[in-house]
């Protein structure tokens, strides 16, 4: 939508809930961007503190499309804020394992760089930008790499590294969450992030408003607007959501943060929403 053409920008057509992200931007701002955070010192505290710092970034990715009226766009990378809440559930679900999950959680991410090289290494080798050579220090690599990180080799396919660190899909984290919404949230919103995000068809249309008719394409277009709103304030509610569940797990590793905040914050989307916020818990 076009700043000088018949629409604003969304930020300057819904301030109102812009305001919001703005206000959570620049209290995390505030609260990360000190010198005197001190550093993590066990495996669990690292998952925790990078995870805040990936879904900030995530968190102000999405603003940025949102405000420019790029909600689908936004919504792909909502997807990886839902992922990325549900692996640190995942991680800290269980409080006598989860120092020893965090260490699977950040021993995965070197098999990872380590596939990451190999593919990279194989792609020069077919393309004759590497010495055929090559190809057996690869061949050393890989044995070590399946002595090193034996616990992620499938066990139905031998051949074949896990998807993920815990060996679970994303349905999987939702469903043994201890959180009953998120086999919801991932029906709902999950699986149309993912139509967009695999570029399949509704993706490519979701930003059409062209019919078979000059009189359908008319049409179409006279509930663009609402159909946008809708969708920006979808993408930016559950996003600024989950942000916050992340910081109500991992918040610890902050030394300012304040729970609280999150229900300042919860109490402002549900009013845009007209209804009447939670109430603040007795025990905070």
């Amino acid at each position: 939508m076009e700043e000088n053409g018949r629409f604003k920008a969304a930020k300057a057509r819904h301030p109102e809930h812009f305001k919001i992200s703005e206000m959570v931007i620049n209290q995390l701002v505030k609260w990360l961007h000190r010198k005197d955070i001190p550093m993590p010192q066990t495996a669990l505290g690292i998952v925790k503190f990078a995870s805040i710092v990936r879904a900030f970034n995530l968190y102000k990715s999405i603003n940025i499309l949102l405000e420019n009226d790029h909600w689908e766009d936004a919504a792909v990378l909502s997807r990886s804020l839902f992922e990325l809440l549900l692996n640190l559930e995942e991680v800290i679900r269980d409080k006598e394992t989860a120092e020893e999950k965090a260490k699977k959680y950040f021993k995965f991410r070197l098999l990872q760089n380590y596939v990451q090289t190999i593919n990279l290494e194989q792609y020069e080798i077919q393309t004759g930008r590497a010495p055929n050579e090559q190809a057996l220090k690869l061949k050393e690599m890989e044995n070590v790499a399946r002595s090193v990180f034996a616990e992620f080799i499938r066990k139905d396919k031998k051949s074949e590294w896990e998807r993920s660190w815990c060996g679970k899909s994303a349905y999987k984290l939702a469903s043994d969450s201890t959180n009953r919404m998120r086999t919801s949230q991932y029906k709902l919103l999950y699986s149309m992030f993912s139509d967009i995000s695999h570029s399949s068809p509704y993706s490519t249309q979701i930003t059409m408003s062209l019919g078979f008719t000059p009189k359908e394409t008319k049409m179409l277009m006279q509930g663009r607007e609402n159909y946008e709103r809708e969708h920006m304030t979808l993408v930016l509610s559950v996003s600024t959501t989950w942000l916050l569940e992340i910081l109500s797990i991992a918040g610890s590793e902050i030394p300012l943060y304040d729970i609280k905040w999150n229900f300042e914050v919860l109490s402002k989307i549900f009013r845009i929403y007209g209804v009447e916020p939670p109430k603040l818990p007795d025990s905070l």
